[in-house]
C-alpha cells in the first residue's frame, strides 16, 4: 500500500513520509517512519494509516490548537 509521497522530513537519519495509497478500493493517508536500507529507503511499522477523508479533520484540529483559522472544507458525501 505504498504511492509516492507528499512529505518528507528528516529525523536522526531517518525519514518521515505522508504518503497518499489506496488499499481494497478505500484511499488513505499513511504516515510512517522509514529507514535506510542497502543504500535504499524501507518502511517501517512505525506510524498510522487512517481514511484520507480524516486527513482534513486532523489539519483542521491541530491549526485550532496552534490559534489558526483552520479552511473551510465541505465534507464529501459518503
Amino acid at each position: 500500500m505504498s504511492g509516492p509521497f507528499l512529505f518528507e522530513a528528516p529525523y536522526k537519519g531517518d525519514r518521515w513520509r505522508l504518503e497518499i495509497s489506496t488499499f481494497q478500493g478505500r484511499t488513505f493517508a499513511n504516515w510512517r517512519k522509514w529507514y535506510p536500507k542497502e543504500g535504499e529507503w524501507k518502511p517501517t511499522k512505525i506510524g498510522c494509516t487512517f481514511p484520507l477523508d480524516g486527513l482534513w479533520e486532523l489539519m483542521a484540529n491541530l491549526m485550532a490548537h496552534h490559534g489558526l483559522n483552520p479552511p473551510s472544507i465541505a465534507k464529501r458525501a459518503a
